[in-house]
C-alpha cells in the first residue's frame, strides 16, 4: 500500500524540490502542497487524512512546531523540514517522527521514507525489487538504482562512482550518504575509506585484495581489515 503525504512550506522552491524527490520514490505520493498551516487545516477540514505530513518549521503565521498538535490528528507521521539543525530537539519534543535538514538530498528522503515504511510494516519496494533514485552528475538529473545490481561503490575526487551490472554511474552524493542508504542491506560491506562492495559479486579474497565478478579488484583498507575478516570468518566453510 502506498503512503500519501502533503508538504507545507512557504518557500515555493523548497516545496517543488521536495515534491520532486518524493515523486521519484516508489511507494509514496504527494497529494497536495500548501504554503501555510492554515491552508493545510482547511484541506483536512474537508475530511481528508494522509499518512505523512512534511512541514517546514519557520513560516509566517502559525509555525510548524506550534501547529504540531493540530496536524498530528490528520496524519500517522509528522516530519519537520528545517534549515536549522537546532530545531531537531524541538521536533522530537512535540512527538514528531523526525526531521529533514535543508537542503534536502535524495538520500535523506529515501532514508526517511524507508524508515517510515518499516515502522508501518510496509517495506520499501518498487516493481518487486528494492530500488532507489540517485541524483546524477548533471543538474536536476536522477537515475534509477537497483540495489542488487550494484557491484561496488567508489569515492573519487569530487563525486562517487557506482559500478552496476549495466556499467558505471556518477553522483555527487558522498560516501557517508551512500553508507547510510545501504545500511539496511546486509550484502553491502565497506572495505576501505573509499570503497563499498556488494558481497554477492565477490569472487575471491586474496590477502588484502577483493576480486569482483566484473574483473575488477579493490584493496581492503587497513582500518577495515579486521572487521572484514571477522565478517568472512563467520561465513567460511572449513570442510
Amino acid at each position: 500500500m502506498e503512503m500519501s503525504c502533503i508538504i507545507i512550506d512557504d518557500e515555493p522552491h523548497a516545496v517543488s524540490e521536495l515534491a520532486e524527490l518524493i515523486g521519484l520514490c516508489p511507494g509514496v505520493f504527494v497529494v497536495e502542497c500548501f504554503s501555510t498551516v492554515n491552508q493545510a487545516l482547511q484541506f483536512f477540514a474537508l475530511g481528508e487524512i494522509v499518512d505523512v505530513i512534511f512541514s517546514d518549521i519557520e513560516m509566517p503565521g502559525v509555525d510548524g512546531i506550534s501547529a504540531a498538535s493540530l496536524l498530528q490528528g490528520y496524519c500517522r507521521e509528522l516530519v519537520f523540514v528545517t534549515a536549522h539543525k537546532g530545531h531537531a530537539l524541538d521536533a522530537f519534543g512535540v512527538g514528531a517522527s523526525g526531521y529533514l535538514l535543508k537542503p534536502v538530498g535524495m538520500a535523506d528522503v529515501v532514508a526517511k521514507i524507508s524508515h517510515l515504511s518499516m515502522r508501518r510494516g510496509i517495506g520499501y519496494q518498487g516493481q518487486g525489487e528494492a530500488i532507489v533514485f540517485i541524483k546524477g552528475d548533471r543538474k536536476h538529473s536522477f537515475f534509477k538504482l537497483v540495489y542488487k545490481e550494484v557491484i561496488f561503490i567508489q569515492a573519487m575526487l569530487n563525486y562517487v562512482k557506482i559500478v552496476t551490472v549495466e556499467g558505471p554511474k556518477m553522483t555527487y552524493s558522498g560516501m557517508k550518504d551512500m553508507e547510510e542508504l545501504l545500511r539496511t542491506k546486509p550484502y553491502f560491506f565497506r572495505i576501505s575509506k573509499s570503497v563499498i562492495v556488494n558481497m554477492d559479486f565477490v569472487v575471491r579474497v586474496e590477502g588484502n585484495g577483493v576480486y569482483l565478478s566484473n574483473d575488477t579488484s579493490v584493496v581492503i583498507g587497513e582500518t577495515y581489515r579486521k572487521g572484514f575478516r571477522d565478517f568472512l570468518r563467520k561465513r567460511t566453510f572449513n570442510g
